[in-house]
């Protein structure tokens, strides 16, 4: 009888500590992507922002900026067994790319992000994506590229904050798709922010679900949410 009971509280604690090594001992999942938490990030970068001159004209050529206020990642519901319902976020700070404007049009956009460099707070479920589900190994990149121009009308004053649609072909493991996906831009000093979000079936793209034993289930629902931070 002892042997029995010391075997399932064995059971018991060896289990517990597979939920907290999944769960990354139940951190919470980052904030969604904003206007607000992206201004926020460049802030905490850069004492200087405030005083540098803010854009007035976004006429040229503008890059990307890496930092912690840009990224691009996921959000997605997971079911644990034992557990419930919990939300996995995973995201790539490796984003490269451009955005061509004339006047208030922006004619151009395309980014790449690197998604052999999605991380989340399990590095368990990130080694268990270069393989299955979105099989970063054999499809390393996530892109978009803006196939219709957008007029935003005028510039948004500092501290502002504008809402548009940007039309473009996304593709992620290996599919590509016409997407139209809201976005919020704004302007911090001599630098945009563009944030959105886009939500998708990982069925449209080709992506099967992510297997794992503690994982009862995955909903084919996702989020792509991104947050670019751009220098001229």
């Amino acid at each position: 009888m002892k042997t029995l009971l010391g075997g399932g509280l064995l059971g018991v604690i060896v289990i517990g500590l597979g939920l907290a090594w999944w769960l990354g001992l139940f951190a919470s999942e980052p904030e969604e992507a904003s206007v607000e938490a992206s201004l926020d990030a460049i802030a905490a970068e850069s004492d200087e922002i405030q005083n540098t001159a803010s854009v007035e004209d976004i006429s040229g050529t503008w890059s990307i900026e890496l930092g912690d206020a840009t990224f691009v990642g996921y959000r997605i519901n997971e079911v644990l067994s034992g557990v419930g319902d919990f939300t996995a976020v995973g995201r790539t700070p490796a984003v490269t790319g451009s955005l061509v404007a004339d006047g208030t049009t922006i004619s151009s956009v395309e980014i790449n992000a690197d998604l052999t460099a999605l991380a989340s707070d399990n590095g368990a479920r990130d080694n268990q994506l270069k393989t299955q589900s979105l099989e970063t190994d054999t499809f390393p990149d996530g892109t978009f590229v803006l196939t219709e121009p957008i007029d935003i009308g005028l510039v948004p004053a500092e501290g502002e904050t504008i809402t548009t649609t940007a039309t473009g072909d996304l593709s992620v493991h290996g599919v590509t798709k016409s997407v139209e996906i809201t976005i919020d831009g704004a302007v911090q000093g001599d630098k945009l922010v563009i944030v959105g979000s886009l939500p998708i079936l990982l069925t449209d793209f080709d992506v099967e679900p992510p297997q794992a034993p503690i994982v009862a289930s995955v909903e084919d629902n996702a989020v792509i949410e991104f947050s670019i931070i751009l220098v001229r």
